[in-house]
């Protein structure tokens, strides 16, 4: 009886392996097309770094919150909401900028978190000089966004931070 069962499972063994040896590897994965967006956002955000918070607030207005940290500093908050239209569906954006401010109103830290997009898109000031733009990640208009791609909480030009 074994010997009859033994054909069989080397037959399907054998299709297998030249079914393996056949299939096409998966393609490499395409370009990161948020990299533009992160890299100006991150570099928009550590210019802050060591800096007075009324700087922070000149830029971005008042923070959202603003509560008292244990060491005697600040924690603040700033807190962006809008929508995007992507696939013909409305997608809730959201962006949450925190600074850690010492007791002598340095920043001393400072985080993010939400759609990377949105925001760059709610906090990197206009460009000067507009470089090659990506397909998702335009970067704000020079002179503010007027047309209707603009998301709700973006702030058109804001002023350097220093």
């Amino acid at each position: 009886m074994r010997a009859l069962l033994a054909p069989p499972a080397i037959a399907a063994t054998a299709i297998a392996l030249v079914l393996a040896a056949c299939a096409k590897p998966a393609p490499p994965p395409g370009p990161d097309r948020a990299a533009e967006a992160r890299a100006a956002f991150g570099d928009q955000l550590e210019a802050y770094q060591g800096k007075p918070f009324a700087d922070l607030v000149t830029s971005y207005g008042e923070p959202t919150t603003r509560k008292p940290a244990s060491d005697g500093g600040t924690v603040a908050v700033w807190s962006r909401r809008g929508n995007a239209i992507v696939d013909g569906k409305e997608i809730v954006q959201d962006c949450d900028v925190t600074a850690f401010v010492d007791q002598k109103g340095v920043v001393s830290g400072i985080v993010a978190g939400g759609s990377t997009l949105f925001c760059a898109r709610s906090f990197v000031p206009t460009r000067r000089e507009a470089p090659a733009q990506s397909p998702l990640y335009s970067g704000p208009s020079v002179g503010g966004s007027s047309d209707s791609t603009a998301l709700p909480g973006a702030h058109g030009a804001l002023p350097p931070p220093f």
